[in-house]
């Protein structure tokens, strides 16, 4: 997988931040499937603008609660 690849979509393996993304802000991913070596699920999303801001917005809840430590 190149860097344009890499840039232009984002893989979600965390069943709290797809909710989040799909249900909190109403972010539609592209497809579901399963990573081939760990078959965990994952939901892949374009990357544009609105998914940064979501993620963004995500990382900083996280610190926010005390969840996510910098």
């Amino acid at each position: 997988m190149n860097n344009d690849n890499q840039n232009e979509y984002f893989y979600c393996y965390s069943k709290n931040l797809f909710r989040f993304l799909k249900m909190d802000m109403k972010i539609n991913y592209i497809c579901t499937g399963l990573h081939e070596k760990t078959l965990k699920q994952f939901w892949q999303f374009k990357r544009v603008e609105a998914v940064n801001i979501a993620l963004f917005e995500y990382t900083q809840r996280g610190i926010d609660m005390g969840v996510i430590k910098i």
